[in-house]
């Protein structure tokens, strides 16, 4: 035998060890491990683990992450009769409702069995099953004992004695037990008639928000700009009672608001204030509604099942507070040079500024709520021999009182210069720069004067 043949000999037994080696191993690998299971029977679910990554709980990490593979399999149809389809086509809630679906269906997962497990290096495996007839016959039951629970929350609503937070409450509880199967038509006799349970929780309820009325007790409310309206009243009635102990929210965009009540009181009344109107704007609007955040929470711990209570539309009012700027009576004692000339352009120049900023200047002192006094008077610069220019100061006071002489506004600017070629021109150029001033700063600071706290 030559050494060629030597060598493709050994060639060939080393080969056959090997592939006898790989056919021992392949034989140790489980088949469902090799190839993903394929059944008309049932759902699969495999999970894997690295047990380097969780070496403490890579059994847990495994049996989880196939649980999740099972429920995935588990498509859940959305029937025509089903109260989710009815509040969808009014708020829109698929996305939300479809990834809701998914969390419930992983935690009513039930009667699945263990049909695996396998270790390979840092691999753990586990292989889950569940009958898909045992699963249909067991989501059929727990819906019914969901639907008898729901029916029992029903009649707690809709009998005539139930307080009224406690109707609140049970309606929320009824929808909440039948949150996991809200895709089903959920079909069941109630109160004598056969009814889609989902869609007859969501009416009744409607029906009973429906009766909740708030109204408005304060007679229209006007206030001038700075003020405050202290006492706004609000009530709650329900089929025309008034009601106690039910907290209101308030909000106005312009409006800062402060509430005096947490909750209508034992007469039903709930009361509100605004320590101090700071927008001009002429109709300022408190929005007011129910707040019924905690009777929800009382009945739900889910997030889905109270964004579709929240989605029901409640009574809501908007309260108009008028708003209105003072009258003002404006005169000005324009002096040049310690001279009163009767000027008017600093008068002139206040009246337009104001009426810029919403105020409302008047020709008639008996019109007036506030008058506004300026005084002005200018003096010469240091005059030089052979000097090309020539500077002139302003002096100027600004004061406004109320109807009872109170003064509730004070400025005064000193040194507004103006610099021309004689003493006249620039005595013309520091009235020019004081109505700048007015229009820039002295007028603002008067209207802010209103609103600053």
């Amino acid at each position: 035998m030559n050494k060629l043949t030597l060598l493709l000999l050994s060639l060939f037994i080393i080969s056959c060890q090997s592939s006898k080696q790989t056919t021992e191993l392949d034989a140790g690998i489980p088949a469902w491990v090799k190839e993903y299971p394929v059944s008309d029977s049932h759902y699969i679910g495999i999970g894997i683990a690295d047990r380097s990554t969780h070496p403490q709980d890579y059994i847990q990490v495994a049996q989880q992450n196939a649980l999740q593979n099972l429920s995935s399999q588990i498509k859940v149809s959305i029937s025509s009769q089903s109260v989710f389809l009815q509040m969808d086509r009014e708020y829109g809630y698929e996305e939300d409702y479809k990834s809701n679906i998914e969390v419930k269906a992983n935690e009513i997962l039930e009667g699945y069995e263990l049909a695996g497990t396998f270790t390979q290096q840092n691999e753990y495996w586990v292989y889950y099953r569940l009958s898909k007839q045992l699963y249909q016959e067991t989501r059929t039951a727990r819906i019914q004992e969901a639907i008898e629970e729901s029916k029992y929350f029903l009649n707690k609503a809709i009998m005539y004695y139930t307080p009224l937070k406690e109707k609140y409450i049970y309606y929320v509880k009824a929808l909440d037990v039948l949150e996991p199967y809200l895709s089903e038509p959920l079909k069941t006799e109630f109160d004598r008639e056969t009814v889609f349970l989902g869609s007859e929780i969501i009416a009744r309820f409607r029906s009973y928000i429906d009766d909740y009325q708030i109204f408005c007790q304060s007679k229209k409310i006007k206030a001038m700009i700075g003020n405050s309206v202290d006492r706004i009243k609000l009530t709650v009635q329900h089929e025309g009672n008034r009601l106690a102990d039910i907290p209101l929210i308030t909000s106005s965009v312009f409006l800062e608001l402060k509430d005096l009540s947490q909750s209508t009181d034992t007469n039903g009344v709930f009361i509100t204030s605004v320590p101090k109107i700071k927008s001009v704007e002429t109709v300022q609007k408190i929005e007011v509604g129910i707040d019924f955040q905690a009777w929800l929470d009382e009945g739900s711990d889910s997030d889905f099942i109270k964004k579709l209570f929240k989605g029901i539309k409640t009574h809501q009012i908007n309260v108009p507070v008028y708003v209105y700027t003072p009258t003002i009576y404006v005169q000005t004692e324009e002096k040049h040079f310690g001279k009163d000339e009767n000027g008017s352009d600093l008068r002139f120049a206040v009246e337009s500024a104001l009426s810029e900023m919403s105020f409302t200047p008047v020709g008639n002192k008996n019109d007036a709520q506030i008058f506004l006094t300026v005084k002005a008077d200018t003096r010469k610069g240091i005059e030089k021999k052979g000097q090309k220019m020539f500077t002139a100061f302003l002096d100027m006071n600004v004061q406004a009182k109320d109807l009872e002489d109170r003064v509730i506004f004070s400025k005064t600017i000193n040194k507004i210069k103006g610099i021309q070629l004689d003493f006249e021109q620039a005595d013309n150029e520091s009235y020019q720069q004081a109505i700048k001033e007015i229009k820039k700063t002295v007028i603002p600071d008067f209207v802010n004067s209103f609103v600053k706290d």
